[in-house]
């Protein structure tokens, strides 16, 4: 009873977090500004806001949201590969809107590890939540494992509409 209990806290801060990573991403981007982005599943990448470097983890990735792992750490210089792999989450998973890649004045790849089960408990917890069967998640987590032994896709988001639209470039 108190896992249970426990772990809809958990969500519900996880949830909690991930709308104010969300909202505070949330500069308005002009129709039709693209971006170029390499998408690797497992990849650490930087972003840099107010002299400071942040890292998050991409879990998984699609047109409507990426999922992420969050880390609360701060650099004031380029963290080196291993620095980020010395990290731990501070928040394991957060859906955040995937048009808020856009809102990125610059985020940069910076190194990938192949993702485990261990990885992506937070990310499995959240699916579980929105209903997916045991065996539903055992694939797709299976999958996304896989995804993130793939090198990067080379993308390019752009939003026409109000949607996002990706295409492969190169």
């Amino acid at each position: 009873m108190h896992l249970k209990i426990w772990k809809r806290m958990s969500l519900t801060l996880t949830l909690l977090g991930a709308m104010l990573y969300s909202l505070n991403c949330l500069a308005e981007k002009d129709e039709g500004t693209a971006m170029d982005i390499d998408i690797q599943w497992g990849a650490y990448y930087l972003t840099k806001e107010d002299n400071q470097y942040r890292v998050f983890r991409l879990l998984d990735f699609n047109r409507y949201a990426y999922h992420a792992a969050i880390f609360k750490e701060t650099f004031t210089t380029r963290p080196t590969k291993d620095e980020i792999l010395q990290l731990t989450p501070f928040i394991g998973h957060a859906p955040i809107d995937a048009k808020n890649l856009l809102q990125e004045d610059s985020i940069w790849l910076l190194a990938s590890a192949p993702l485990k089960k261990e990885d992506l408990a937070g990310y499995r917890y959240y699916l579980e939540e929105q209903g997916m069967t045991t065996s539903e998640l055992d694939e797709l987590i299976q999958r996304i494992m896989e995804f993130s032994t793939q090198p990067p896709l080379q993308l390019q988001l752009e939003i026409v509409d109000d949607e996002l639209e990706i295409s492969q470039r190169g």
